[in-house]
């Protein structure tokens, strides 16, 4: 239940977070769906300030060492091949910002070695790359060496030193960094939706899932499988059965694609680690819901049927109504909605990115000129829902640090959080709050949470009997 604030309530409430005099809080790249028909940082529609009702329905959370875990997270994707100095500072700053998880990526894929077959020119990340085509084998092969998987065991090693969880993405739908496309171009396949169909295809990501998850740091000879550092597997970043790139297309797929497809591989992770969770991916699309196209499982995406498939411990959603063209209420009820579809499944819906564009200014400053109240007041609606309505943690897209000494690293979609602004210090507040105030958590304390584990796993909804795994049957 909410209600909305008057708005001078709201512009009140704002000042006090910017200015520093509140301490807390008050109680993707061009990779989206080109879905808005007014260009997303020249929008002026403003969100309304929400007085959120705290739930008193248990909802399915998360544990750590023997207790609930709430949280606070964020994601970033240039850690594995921007400079060591540059990933350092990234790190220290989700720690000022007290934050729990980040989501990364843990693909590079690219052509033969000869530059030849790349999905994306120049297939390589300055010089970095963790799978090539190997003409002479007909086959992917994989970069074990320091432009490759040893940088990813490196940001391993660091993050642990922090304290921090990493979820570690294994393909994307979209051609940023070769993903799902780059598959289909080394065996001269050209429809988006055979990644999940195709036996060559399915073999090679397997392949791709074994020679990671099997793999043994380099910096600390600590098997992945025994890392409590990964917080869960996840099969690729927003899979759908189109990406708007020239593979598309219109027929040869419908719902059960990707569902068949996340079935199998999530079956597959787990037998290879019983130790970690593995989830999609998706960005939570369900099949029913208020009249909106998110709700009309589209492009072969039915979130809550994910949720439901054995191996698959916690659901995900993303929220991007600027790019979705979408207004400004509707975010409110989509974390709603996947509150209730978690407790429909008995698993925790992961919000694990968000983010409303800003226009900053073309200068060294890059202080923001175009949007800073809408995001903040949409920031705030947000995670306030999630914490008081049931939900686990949130994660917001994207968190950068300093490309280079006193250069940050661009804002090249809009959606950057950089250390010490505005929305940071909003942000940093949540992150503080959610371990302790989030009623999922605050909801099943004093519950059996099951035998204490440094991996996290997931829990449905305390009830008069005793929580068991989220997955189990």
């Amino acid at each position: 239940m909410t209600r909305r604030l008057c708005r001078s309530d709201q512009l009140a409430a704002l000042a006090a977070l910017v200015l520093g005099t509140a301490c807390a809080p008050p109680a993707k790249p061009a990779a989206k769906a080109p879905k808005a028909e007014t260009p997303a940082d020249e929008r002026e529609d403003q969100f309304e300030l929400l007085d959120v009702v705290p739930t008193t329905e248990p909802s399915p959370y998360f544990v750590r060492d023997g207790a609930p875990f709430c949280f606070a997270g964020a994601n970033n994707y240039y850690l594995t091949y921007e400079s060591k100095d540059a990933a350092l500072d990234l790190l220290d700053v989700a720690v000022r910002m007290k934050l729990k998880v980040l989501r990364m990526w843990a693909f590079l894929d690219r052509g033969s070695l000869d530059g030849q077959a790349n999905i994306r020119d120049p297939g390589h990340k300055k010089g970095f790359y963790f799978q090539y085509w190997d003409p002479s084998a007909g086959r992917p092969a994989y970069n074990d060496g320091p432009t490759g998987l040893e940088r990813l065991d490196w940001v391993l090693s660091e993050a642990k030193k922090r304290g921090l969880l990493v979820t570690l993405v294994l393909s994307n739908n979209w051609r940023d960094f070769g993903g799902m496309d780059q598959y289909l171009r080394w065996y001269g396949i050209t429809q988006h939706h055979q990644f999940y169909q195709d036996e060559r295809v399915r073999q090679a990501f397997k392949d791709w899932i074994f020679h990671l998850v099997t793999r043994t740091n380099t910096i600390d000879a600590v098997r992945y499988i025994d890392d409590p550092t990964i917080f869960a597997w996840e099969l690729a970043n927003e899979p759908r059965t189109v990406n708007f790139e020239d593979y598309d297309a219109a027929d040869g797929w419908d719902k059960s694609t990707i569902l068949g497809w996340a079935d199998e591989m999530s079956a597959y992770v787990k037998s290879l680690d019983p130790n970690h969770m593995v989830a999609v991916g998706d960005e939570g699309f369900l099949e029913s819901g208020p009249t909106a196209w998110p709700y009309e499982a589209p492009y072969g995406v039915d979130s809550e049927a994910f949720a439901r498939l054995p191996n698959i411990d916690f659901g995900t959603y993303h929220l991007y109504p600027d790019h979705w063209g979408l207004s400004q209420r509707f975010g409110n009820d989509w974390i709603e909605a996947h509150v209730a579809a978690s407790r429909r499944v008995g698993k925790p819906m992961l919000l694990e990115e968000y983010g409303i564009h800003v226009r900053r200014k073309n200068d060294t400053s890059g202080a923001i000129v175009h949007g800073l109240e809408r995001r903040q007041i949409a920031y705030i609606n947000w995670n306030q829902l999630v914490l008081e309505r049931g939900g686990p943690a949130s994660m917001f897209w994207i968190l950068s640090g300093m490309e280079n000494p006193g250069q940050p690293y661009p804002d090249y979609d809009h959606f950057t959080i950089y250390d010490g602004d505005e929305t940071f210090r909003l942000l940093a507040g949540y992150a503080g709050r959610m371990p302790t105030e989030a009623r999922a958590c605050a909801l099943a304390s004093g519950h059996d949470h099951g035998p204490k584990s440094a991996f996290v796993s997931s829990r449905s909804a305390p009830s008069a009997g005793v929580p068991g795994p989220a997955n189990a049957e």
